[in-house]
C-alpha cells in the first residue's frame, strides 16, 4: 500500500497526542480548583501526579509486547479509553484516593499510546520516522501552548474533561476506520534495511551498546527536565517569582511555543547533523537554561529559561533518540519503544515525589 493510505492512522495518532498534551498538564493547570475539590494540599497533588508514573511503570514493559502481538490499532484504542477514564476520574473525584487511581490510568495511556503511536508511524513511514515522530511532539505542544489560555477562560475542570473526552471519542471512531501499516517481520525488515546496514555498519553498528546506553540516559534526563518543568513551572512563577497564579501559568505557554518552534527546527537538523551529537548539544543547553532560572530568578530569566527548556528539551529531541533505536530494531518497534520509555516512566513517578518533598519543605519553612 502507498504511504498516503496511512494518513488516517497518522491522524488518529496525532489527535491522541494532542489530547495527551493537555491531559499531561491538566492537574497542574487546575491545581487550585482540584485542591479544593479533593481537599488536598500541594504535596498531595504532587503525589497524585506521581501515580501517573506508577501507572506507566506498571504497564510500560508489557505494553510494547502487547502492541507487537495485537497490533497498533487495538493498542491505541486501549490508550484512548484509559485517557477518558483519567480525565473524567480526575475531574469528578472528591478525594485524592480516587484522583490517584484515575492518574494511574493516565500512566497506562502513556504506555499504550507510546507503544502504539510511535511504532505505527515507524511502520507506515520507515524512511521518515524521525520527522514523523517529531510531529508527535508538535501535536502535544500546540495543545500545551493553547491549554493555559483555555483554562483562563474555562474555570471548571469538569467542563474541560468532558470536552477532551468527546475529542477522544471522535478519535476512537477515526482509529477504528483508519488503515494501519502492516508490522514489519524480522525477515522483511532485514531485507529492506540490508543496504542501509552495510552502508552504516562501520559507523553505527559497532557502537550500538554504548550509543543505546547513552541515548537512554540522555533520554531520561531530558524527559525529567521537560516533564517536571511542564508540571511545576506555574509553582516556580507563583512562589519564586511572586506572580499571580494566572500569570504563573503563562510560563508553560512560553515553554510550549519554544517547543513547537523546535519541532520544525529539529526535524530539519536531524537530516544534517548526527543524531547523537544533536541530543548531547540539546541536553547541555537545557541544563544551562535551568541553572539560569535557579541562580538568577527574575521574570525575564524565567521566560528565557522556559523558552530554552521548551526548545532544547521538549522540542522532539527525545523522539529523535527513539528513532535511532528503532532504526536498529525495525522488526520490534513495540518492544524497543517499551525499553526506551521505561526511563521516562520512572521520571513520571520520581519527579512529582521529589517535587512533593520540596513543596512540603517550602511550606514548612514559610
Amino acid at each position: 500500500m502507498k504511504k498516503e493510505h496511512y494518513i488516517g492512522a497518522a491522524t488518529s495518532v496525532y489527535l491522541n497526542y494532542a489530547v495527551v498534551g493537555a491531559a499531561t498538564i491538566f492537574i497542574s493547570q487546575y491545581r487550585q480548583v482540584l485542591a479544593k475539590i479533593w481537599n488536598a494540599s500541594d504535596t498531595a497533588i504532587s503525589i497524585v501526579m506521581a501515580m501517573v508514573g506508577l501507572g506507566r511503570i506498571i504497564t510500560i514493559l508489557f505494553a510494547g509486547a502487547i502492541s507487537d502481538k495485537i497490533g497498533r490499532k487495538k493498542t491505541l484504542l486501549i490508550a484512548l479509553v484509559c485517557d477518558i477514564i483519567f480525565l473524567l476520574g480526575a475531574a469528578y473525584a472528591n478525594n485524592v484516593w480516587i484522583a490517584g487511581i484515575a492518574a494511574i490510568f493516565f500512566g497506562a495511556t502513556n504506555s499504550f499510546g507510546d507503544t502504539a503511536g510511535y511504532p505505527a508511524l515507524a511502520d507506515a513511514f520507515p524512511d521518515k520516522t524521525a520527522t514523523m515522530n517529531s510531529f508527535v511532539k508538535a501535536a502535544m505542544q500546540v495543545m500545551q501552548m493553547l491549554f493555559p489560555f483555555w483554562v483562563k477562560l474555562i474555570k471548571s475542570p469538569k467542563v474541560t474533561a468532558i470536552v477532551l473526552s468527546i475529542v477522544l471519542v471522535i478519535d476512537i471512531f477515526i482509529t477504528l476506520k483508519a488503515v494501519f501499516a502492516p508490522q514489519l517481520k524480522k525477515k522483511e525488515s532485514n531485507q529492506k534495511t540490508h543496504t542501509e546496514k552495510i552502508k552504516n555498519l562501520s559507523v553505527e553498528k559497532p557502537k550500538l551498546a554504548v550509543d543505546g546506553v547513552m541515548i537512554i540516559t540522555l533520554g531520561f534526563t531530558l524527559c525529567f527536565s521537560f516533564y517536571i518543568f511542564s508540571l511545576y513551572a506555574p509553582y516556580y512563577g507563583q512562589y519564586v517569582l511572586n506572580q499571580t497564579a494566572v500569570n504563573a501559568n503563562q510560563l508553560v505557554s512560553w515553554y510550549s511555543i519554544a517547543s513547537l518552534i523546535s519541532v520544525f527546527v529539529t526535524s530539519a537538523l536531524v537530516t544534517k547533523v548526527k543524531r547523537l551529537n544533536l541530543i548531547l548539544i540539546y541536553q547541555i543547553i537545557t541544563a544551562i537554561g535551568l541553572l539560569m532560572m535557579v541562580l538568577i530568578p527574575s521574570e525575564i530569566i524565567g521566560a528565557l529559561g522556559a523558552f530554552l527548556v521548551g526548545f532544547f528539551a521538549a522540542g522532539g529531541v527525545w523522539q529523535v533518540g527513539l528513532s535511532v533505536l528503532t532504526s536498529y530494531f525495525p522488526e520490534n518497534h513495540g518492544k524497543i519503544t517499551s525499553y526506551y520509555s521505561f526511563a521516562p516512566a520512572v521520571v513520571y513517578f520520581v519527579a512529582p515525589l521529589v517535587a512533593a518533598f520540596v513543596l512540603k519543605a517550602n511550606s514548612t519553612s514559610t
